[in-house]
């Protein structure tokens, strides 16, 4: 219940508090920061959610850290919620939409700082905590360690490790692909919030499941090199004659996932696999507690 209060707290807070602090210009214009060089508002927004990151964390301190995150993605989910259109965006890029579309591409990449930002805040404040009231923390239950002077037990660990990871993150990608694809049909608001939340869920949810790792890396990188891809095929525009940001608006429409901002990719998107790999490791947990009393 820890988790969902955060989530929708973080939600209102971002919604209500930290739209007004890095609203854009214009509020039917996307909020981006790299095509506009306002790169202030951009560490505006990073704070705020490492902010949020922090304060969930102290209110999930029972709970798995996992879920401190995910509300810390909601609150980012929140000022994408509230942004304008991509449309209204490309038309103000003029003919320059080649160059706008590259610059979104790489603001994708550079959401995985806020993430990994967030996720050393939430790691600091549960140490601390750990340190000061222990009995308060959750605890991650200790993996069963390779027998003592085993080096090569310990390679297949870590190689198995290595396969899981790679696993999570191909087989993520592979079933947000087509889920997208059948979600994603129009760039409108409420289209681009369900798509995104539902596809990567269900995506990071089985990808957990079929590769069962404990880090949630794998699942928030996967929206992200996704996003960054599907922005940067955005720069191969037509150049048939008459407005380039028509042309560009007209290629957004017809491939809808350029419809998304990069605070789509993270908020929506990373909060989606997020809550994917939550659930996923609440229903291991479930199945852990039920087979316990069967071993008693």
């Amino acid at each position: 219940m820890q988790v969902q209060v955060a989530v929708v707290a973080a939600l209102a807070v971002a919604w209500f508090a930290v739209w007004r602090l890095v609203r854009p210009w214009d509020s039917q214009v996307a909020l981006v920061f790299f095509p506009s060089g306002d790169l202030a508002r951009l560490g505006v927004c990073a704070a705020m959610v490492w902010a949020i990151a922090a304060a969930c964390a102290l209110l999930t301190l029972s709970a798995r850290p996992e879920g401190a995150l995910l509300a810390a993605l909601a609150g980012a989910a929140g000022l994408a919620l509230r942004s304008g259109s991509m449309s209204t965006l490309l038309k103000y890029s003029g003919d320059d939409f080649h160059r706008t579309f590259a610059l979104l591409s790489a603001e994708v990449l550079a959401m995985a700082g806020i993430v990994i930002g967030a996720a050393v805040v939430i790691a600091v404040i549960r140490a601390l905590a750990r340190r000061i009231v222990p009995g308060w923390v959750w605890s991650e239950p200790p993996e069963p360690a390779p027998a003592a002077g085993s080096g090569s037990d310990r390679r297949k660990v870590k190689a198995a490790g290595v396969v899981n990871f790679a696993g999570c993150l191909v087989t993520e990608l592979a079933a947000a692909l087509i889920l997208l694809a059948l979600t994603f049909r129009s760039p409108e608001r409420g289209q681009i919030a369900f798509a995104l939340v539902a596809s990567f869920l269900l995506a990071a949810l089985a990808a957990h499941q079929m590769f069962p790792v404990r880090s949630a890396a794998p699942f928030w990188l996967g929206p992200l090199l996704m996003g960054a891809a599907v922005l940067a095929l955005g720069t191969l525009g037509a150049s048939d004659p008459g407005p380039a940001w028509y042309h560009a608006i007209r290629g957004a429409t017809g491939m809808p996932l350029r419809a998304a901002s990069p605070l789509h990719w993270l908020g929506l998107g990373c909060g989606g696999a997020v809550a994917g790999f939550w659930l996923s490791r609440r229903i291991h947990d479930h199945s852990h507690e039920k087979k316990e009393p069967e071993k008693s």
